[in-house]
């Protein structure tokens, strides 16, 4: 049996491989989509504010914010700071498109805190940059934050001295305040759906989504004999019903593996966008997630293309399924956490990139198991019924 279906094998491998559209969509299409994507959307490797500041005030508390906490933020490429004269010079860049908001310190503002009477620090966005805005208020309020402790300080000072403080307790006090800016720490958040840079994960979107393609023409092979009646012929040899369908799944897997694994290589030695580390660990995760993909593409289409009656109504079922599961498992935008990043799990393509993610995230082969084993879930429940259903339809 197992001889018999090698030889389908090698006689659907020669087949498959003379047909230019399984050639295009295994290979040619997938790679291409992923260079035209990655040039027309081009991706920055990490978010970076554009914003302005206008220091009205020239103290020690407001030379905290300008000199001590922007400088340390852009250093970490998080903020470029653009600084202007006036408010109105910030308000015409905001307009113009320049820079997305703009921090302003008015006048007095120094020694309104430490008197105790706090400060205002007022900030200037563009409302049709929504994220600049909410991380501008967020390093605006992390150094109110600062602002409000010193606030707090010279107010008991005050207090306890009967409001009379000396000139070194001010002056304690104004150092203290112009260093308030580095109680705003500045972390490396890892996401709980952790991704690959954009170029990456927009190549491995693009394998795991045409692979369901690459794998509908293995399993559209068997109603492809039945159509030109040589499965008739196939059956009448002294091979058994069950080498044929051995030899289907395995063309299929060949070609889907093979697909898979040009894929990856061709990302990352053309496009520069490897799929994991750059390691032994991670080409070894890598491959078990590329396995647990083709199995589960081949039981999905397998599912699907029982319920066809011929190898065409099969392709266009299949390329339905295909599109909605790429769809949902976030191939075309990342879906990140929250219930998309939820919805992405009913889909082979979203476990597989989360698998992914979670291997370049904790850098071991070990990170993508919970993945494969979804993945070849999948394989499994869908093969299942649609093996059993193929079979019963065989005359």
């Amino acid at each position: 049996m197992l001889r018999a279906a090698l030889t389908i094998l090698r006689k659907d491998t020669r087949l498959r491989l003379r047909d230019r559209s399984v050639l295009l969509f295994a290979f040619v299409v997938p790679v291409a989509l992923t260079l035209v994507f990655s040039l027309v959307f081009p991706q920055q490797d990490g978010f970076r504010l554009d914003a302005g500041v206008v220091d009205l005030d020239g103290g020690e508390v407001a030379g905290g914010f300008t000199e001590v906490l922007l400088p340390a933020l852009a250093d970490e490429g998080l903020v470029a700071v653009t600084r202007f004269p006036d408010e109105a010079a910030a308000r015409s860049a905001i307009e113009d498109g320049e820079v997305s908001a703009a921090w302003l310190i008015p006048a007095g503002f120094t020694s309104q805190v430490t008197s105790g009477g706090g400060g205002e620090l007022r900030l200037l966005v563009n409302p049709d940059h929504t994220l600049s805005a909410q991380v501008a208020q967020g390093i605006a309020d992390g150094y109110g934050a600062g602002l409000d402790r010193i606030s707090l300080a010279v107010a008991t000072a005050a207090t306890a001295g009967q409001g009379q403080l000396g000139p070194d307790v001010l002056e304690a006090l104004a150092a203290d305040a112009a260093t308030a800016g580095v109680l705003v720490a500045v972390d490396d958040l890892v996401a709980p759906d952790r991704q690959l840079d954009p170029t990456s994960y927009l190549a491995a979107a693009m394998a795991i989504f045409f692979l369901f393609f690459t794998a509908a023409f293995g399993i559209t092979g068997l109603l492809e004999e039945r159509d030109q009646g040589t499965l008739a012929r196939l059956q009448a040899a002294p091979i058994g019903i069950l080498a044929v369908h051995l030899g289907k799944a395995l063309g299929a897997f060949v070609l889907g593996l093979v697909s898979m694994l040009v894929l990856a290589l061709a990302s990352a030695l053309v496009l520069g966008a490897p799929w994991g580390p750059a390691s032994a660990s991670g080409v070894v995760g890598v491959a078990i997630l590329i396995v647990a993909a083709v199995l589960s593409s081949l039981g999905v289409m397998a599912l699907v293309g029982s319920f066809a009656r011929t190898a065409e109504q099969a392709g266009n079922l299949q390329a339905i399924v295909a599109m909605t599961l790429g769809l949902i498992g976030g191939v075309f935008v990342p879906v990140g956490g929250g219930v998309l990043g939820q919805l992405a799990l009913a889909s082979p393509h979203g476990w597989f990139l989360r698998g992914l993610g979670d291997l370049a995230g904790e850098q071991v082969w070990t990170a993508v198991l919970p993945a494969a084993a979804a993945l070849v879930g999948f394989g499994v429940v869908t093969a299942v019924p649609g093996i059993v259903r193929t079979w019963r339809q065989t005359p």
